[in-house]
This record gives structure tokens, C-alpha cells and sequence, in this order.
């Protein structure tokens, strides 16, 4: 019995140091913890060099994505530019139309870019998010305001529904937005013409929710597991600009913020895309005036 004690205490602190990282074989006999001692070294040493095979891996795609981001910046502009040269010149109607399809053809290669820069640079943790205190509505106001020429471009209605009080909740200002804006682009992206967006936040005990509620052609059940997916986008979407990595940066970004994302659809009406932050361990609240009333 005081054998079995010993070797149980034994293996605790073998798995203490395994987790501390400073683990390393002691006993180097032909008993059975011997055994267990070279067996978890050899695992703790093949764990690491997969590690550090997986972090240089991502190291060089991020590098290579970097890389592919600067070396195609200038031609980009140049195509933008000439493309704008042209469109100025006494052109014929097809002619100004395919001026018109290699500007729009400029301006998704450029997303894409960027779009993918900012996933690698967020994915390898270079980009770090860092939540604290601030009011929701604050969020929802920096949004919405980036998204308003947008939805007036398109007509589409877009307007907040501000219940009162001042929430606060946890999250990093500007990638935060971002993720709200990103959520508000996808609903006016796929919300006709006189259609409307809502964005309504409610306060619970331990989060807030921002409910962003569009008018659009909504989501098939069968797609909603993969809304959030890396560069996924539904079959009736084809002729929509974006490259799907909104909404997957969206939920990237919020979760990093302890948070998360729901979402509900009725296809043919619309979706509702929840996005919940955390108030924190002890819960926010100031009687401050939100910017919407």
C-alpha cells in the first residue's frame, strides 16, 4: 500500500513537471516506472518537435501570405489607376463595360488580399486582441457608421434600437467593430432594395447581445453549420461580391473576446446574427447616456 502511494505520487509530480515543461527521466532501471519515465519523455519530446514544426509551417504562410500581400500592391494601384485612365477616355458602351469588369475584377482581388492578411495575421497571433470595458453602444455607433454609405448606396433601411441604460461589456475596440461591420455588411450585402437592417442590444447577467436582423433572402437550414466556415459562401451567393472570410473573421475575433456567435434564419425572409460579449468575472454597468436615443 505504501509502495502504490509512493509510485502515485511519483507520477503526480512527473505529470506536474510534464506540465511545467520540465520534465526529465530519472530512473534509469528496468522497473515499470523507469519504463513510464522514458515513455513520457519520448512523448514530451516528439510533442514539442511536432509543435515547433506546426509553428514554423504557420510562420511560413504567414511570411508568404505577407509577402504576396506587398508584392502585389503596386500592381494592383497600377491596374486601378490605368483602369480609371481609361474609363476618362471617349470610350463605346461595350468598351466602358469591360473597363467596368476589370475595375470590379481589381477591387475583388484586392479584398481577397487583404481579407486573407488579416485571417493569417490573426490565426499565427501576430495580431493580438485585447478586450476591456467599453460601452456596447459605442461599438454598435463606430459600425454602423462605417456601414451607412453602403446601405444608402443600396436603399436599404438601416437603424438601431436602443433599449436604454448603458451596457458594458468586454471587447477590443477596433477589431471589435470591425467584426460588427463585417456582420452588418453581409446583412445589407444580402438585403434588396428597400429592405431594411436593425441592430438591437440587450443586456443579460453575464453578456450582451447585439442582434443584428436583416430583411434578405435568409440562409437554407442545411447551410447554417457552415455560415462561419473559412472562405464558405452559399450557392445562391455566386453572383454577390465578398470572398467569405467575414463572418469567419466575425466569429474569430468575437471568440477571442470570450464571446460568441448565433445565428437564426427563415430562408426567403431573413437572418438574425447574435453576437454575445462578455460582461466579465464581475459584470459591467455605468449610468452613462448611450450615443442612441
Amino acid at each position: 500500500m505504501i509502495l502504490h502511494k509512493k509510485t502515485l505520487k511519483k507520477l503526480d509530480k512527473m505529470l506536474d513537471e510534464a506540465i511545467a515543461g520540465t520534465f526529465e527521466a530519472q530512473a534509469y532501471d528496468e522497473s515499470q516506472l523507469s519504463k513510464i519515465e522514458s515513455k513520457m519523455a519520448r512523448f514530451l519530446e516528439q510533442s514539442h518537435l511536432r509543435r515547433a514544426q506546426i509553428e514554423g509551417e504557420r510562420e511560413r504562410v504567414r511570411s508568404l501570405i505577407s509577402d504576396i500581400s506587398h508584392q502585389t500592391k503596386t500592381p494592383l494601384a497600377n491596374v486601378a489607376l490605368y483602369t480609371q485612365l481609361l474609363a476618362e477616355q471617349d470610350l463605346t458602351d461595350e468598351q466602358q463595360k469591360l473597363v467596368g469588369q476589370i475595375s470590379v475584377s481589381a477591387d475583388k482581388l484586392t479584398f481577397l488580399i487583404q481579407s486573407l492578411v488579416k485571417t493569417s495575421r490573426l490565426e499565427s497571433g501576430v495580431v493580438k486582441i485585447e478586450p476591456k470595458p467599453g460601452n456596447v453602444y459605442e461599438l454598435v455607433a463606430a459600425a454602423i457608421a462605417e456601414c451607412k454609405s453602403l446601405a444608402a448606396a443600396k436603399g436599404v433601411e438601416l437603424s438601431v434600437i436602443a433599449n436604454g441604460g448603458s451596457p458594458f461589456a468586454l471587447y477590443d475596440p477596433r477589431w471589435c467593430a470591425e467584426a460588427l461591420f463585417n456582420i452588418l455588411e453581409n446583412a445589407v450585402k444580402y438585403t434588396p432594395e428597400n429592405g431594411s437592417v436593425t441592430v438591437a442590444v440587450t443586456e443579460y447577467e453575464m453578456f450582451i447581445r447585439i442582434d443584428v436582423t436583416d430583411t434578405g433572402r435568409g440562409i437554407r437550414e442545411e447551410d447554417l453549420p457552415k455560415v462561419f466556415g473559412r472562405f464558405w459562401r452559399a450557392a445562391e451567393s455566386a453572383d454577390s461580391p465578398g470572398v467569405g472570410v467575414g463572418l469567419y473573421l466575425a466569429r474569430e475575433i468575437i471568440t477571442a473576446c470570450g464571446g460568441y456567435i448565433k445565428v437564426r434564419s427563415d430562408f426567403g425572409k431573413g437572418s438574425v446574427f447574435s453576437a454575445f460579449l462578455s460582461k466579465g468575472a464581475e459584470g459591467y454597468s455605468f449610468p452613462l447616456r448611450p450615443p442612441f436615443r
